[in-house]
């Protein structure tokens, strides 16, 4: 059975970093340590064999005791950067432009924390 790059990247990540971590350090990895661990070696077949493979971006969203939720993005070269928000695929300007609607009505018009207690309250029940 053949399975795709992305799932053979996913299993040694899964296999190799994650549970090497957990044995050694009795604790959960951090996310960006784990997101770092599979962005370097996507990293090392762009480096050395001029390829890449995978050919994926991942999304990883995560939390830890360090820094609470956490949301990365990698891209097929095994670059990643962090995020409070962000999108990939084939449809992402529409949602784009939905973060970036966000962003401007969170800074323009900057609701009272009582406020959003209420509205979040009204919708729950």
């Amino acid at each position: 059975m053949h399975y795709p790059l992305y799932v053979l990247l996913l299993n040694y990540h899964d296999c190799y970093s994650i549970f090497r971590y957990l044995y050694k350090f009795q604790e959960p990895i951090p996310v960006e340590q784990a997101v770092k661990s599979v962005c370097d070696y996507k990293h090392s077949y762009t480096q050395y064999g001029g390829l890449r493979p995978f050919g994926v971006s991942f999304l990883f969203a995560g939390w830890d005791k360090h820094y609470g939720y956490q949301l990365y993005q990698s891209d097929p070269s095994g670059n990643y950067s962090g995020w409070k928000a962000t999108v990939i695929g084939n449809q992402f300007i529409n949602y784009y432009f939905i973060i970036i609607f966000l962003k401007i009505f969170i800074f323009f018009l900057r609701p009272k924390q009582s406020n959003w207690k209420i509205i979040i309250k009204n919708r729950i029940c």
